[in-house]
């Protein structure tokens, strides 16, 4: 087991803050490990789907891409607001729906090695138009398609972001 000797804060933003980490190795040999302060936080991604059956999937610029890709909607969780309201309001920001049944179908950790972070997923549906304000760094585009057009997505490799990816593969997996 790691023991962590010391802990110092080498960066702050408010989207990120980086710490770094003495820690003694199992071995005893010492060494610094860089994490992100996540303060626990969570986030969620979505598979919202219509009544016809598509399902929402959304393009946005990636600026550290320098490009535009396609995703799921979701995103941070507040510390004071529950994960199923949080998912909601994520919804209503990037899509303009609300859902009015959400399915849970399963967490997982995006970057184990530098954050706690966990991002649930829920199967989204009885979608009603309403819409939230969302944040201004984003640019959303919102298209809706059938799963096997998203999964030639996957296999052509367009789709590419991580989150997205182990989101729809818990669809895949969890959904039936």
């Amino acid at each position: 087991m790691w023991k962590t000797v010391a802990t110092r804060q080498i960066f702050s933003h408010p989207r990120l803050t980086l710490i770094e980490d003495e820690v003694l190795l199992p071995n005893g040999e010492p060494t610094t490990y860089l994490r992100f302060d996540d303060r626990g936080g969570s986030t969620t991604s979505v598979i919202a789907i219509r009544d016809d059956g598509k399902i929402l999937v959304q393009r946005e610029y990636s600026h550290p891409l320098s490009r535009i890709i396609w995703q799921l909607p979701g995103g941070g969780i507040y510390a004071w607001e529950n994960i199923e309201d949080a998912t909601n309001r994520e919804l209503m920001e990037e899509s303009g729906f609300r859902a009015g049944t959400l399915r849970p179908l399963g967490s997982y950790c995006g970057y184990h090695r530098r954050t706690t972070v966990r991002t649930w997923v829920f199967l989204a549906t009885d979608l009603t138009a309403e819409s939230l304000p969302g944040d201004p760094e984003e640019s959303i585009e919102s298209h809706w398609m059938t799963e096997s057009e998203i999964d030639a997505l996957v296999r052509s490799g367009e789709f590419e972001d991580g989150f997205s990816l182990a989101t729809w593969c818990l669809y895949k997996t969890r959904a039936v």
